[in-house]
């Protein structure tokens, strides 16, 4: 693949996903090929990557857990955290369409998840677990959660990626034009960061955070699925044949200028809050059921202390 990435003032460029090898058919390579050239296209999809392999650190020699919505997402993460190949990555598939997307990838161990979230690795076998986009989509956040906890070694990290609930025009638009994939329906439009905390308070500590995505933007990125006619990170049965995605290559080709003018109108108005949240965080030693305090006012203490981290990652 000869696309990059574009680098972001004072960001480190992810490398592009490796090129997948042809299967027996073809097919695969081809899907791959043509969801590659829309994701180099999509900011949102671009940036997540870049935050999920920044807060992931190296990772050479270290087993890591990818359980991604995204393949590309999953690979860009895997290429730019160790390029030498000196981890094991274990790549988890809701369905057998995204393990055999993730496996063109060259993810050698795919597991599928089973009901409840449950993943088939063994436990206390990870140093590292990526998840992104998994959580809108669990009847119950926290069985997902213990099940990440039981995988990870003691006092290892979790990188995860939600989007953030809210009242917003965008999500009633995105609900309006049916964008979402109908054979993985989410349960949830996204987490406040007190939702968040609840789903992950037992084992985890958070460590850091950081929002994206603003209004514009995000916006801009709604459009084009819908003038694209599918939205292009998931498994539906449009996003799986070529002629659907070539398409919505040249929508995304199209709409590219409208991707600067909206990146340019998200800088001017920095005060606007943003739809994404991602943050690293520790695990600990058991998942113990913890005790959510709470303020004077009503908000747990977690709530006030992310809302605090989220406008400092907003204000700079």
């Amino acid at each position: 693949m000869t696309e990059t990435l574009e680098q972001e003032p004072g960001q480190a460029v992810p490398p592009a996903a490796p090129e997948p090898a042809d299967g027996p058919d073809g097919t695969v390579a081809e899907l791959l090929r043509l969801r590659t050239r829309i994701f180099l296209l999509s900011p949102l999809r671009k940036r997540l990557a870049r935050l999920l392999s920044r807060m992931l650190g190296k990772t050479a020699g270290q087993d890591i857990l990818s359980y991604t919505a995204d393949e590309l997402v999953a690979a860009v993460v895997a290429q730019n955290a160790d390029p030498a190949g000196e981890a094991a990555w274990t790549a988890a598939a809701e369905s057998p369409a995204r393990g055999a997307l993730l496996g063109g990838l060259g993810f050698r161990q795919v597991r599928e998840v089973g009901a409840e979230g449950r993943i088939g690795v063994d436990e206390a076998s990870q140093d590292a677990a990526v998840l992104s986009c998994v959580l809108e989509y669990a009847v119950r956040p926290e069985d997902v959660m213990a099940q990440v906890h039981r995988a990870l070694r003691p006092k290892t990290r979790l990188i995860l990626h939600v989007r953030r609930r809210r009242r917003s025009l965008i999500g009633l638009f995105r609900r309006w034009a049916g964008l979402a994939d109908p054979s993985r329906p989410p349960v949830r439009g996204g987490f406040t960061p007190a939702e968040l905390f609840d789903a992950i308070k037992d084992g985890f500590d958070v460590q850091e955070t950081e929002a994206y995505g603003k209004f514009f933007t995000e916006f801009t990125e709604v459009l084009a699925e819908l003038f694209a006619g599918l939205v292009p990170d998931t498994c539906e049965e449009a996003s799986l044949r070529p002629g659907s995605l070539k398409r919505a290559l040249w929508a995304y080709r199209l709409f590219t200028p409208l991707f600067w003018i909206s990146a340019a109108l998200d800088a001017v108005c920095f005060f606007l809050p943003c739809h994404h949240l991602v943050i690293r965080a520790k695990r600990r030693m058991l998942w113990v059921p913890r005790v959510t305090p709470r303020l004077r006012d009503g908000r747990s203490i977690a709530e006030a202390a992310l809302g605090s981290k989220i406008g400092t990652a907003v204000d700079s």
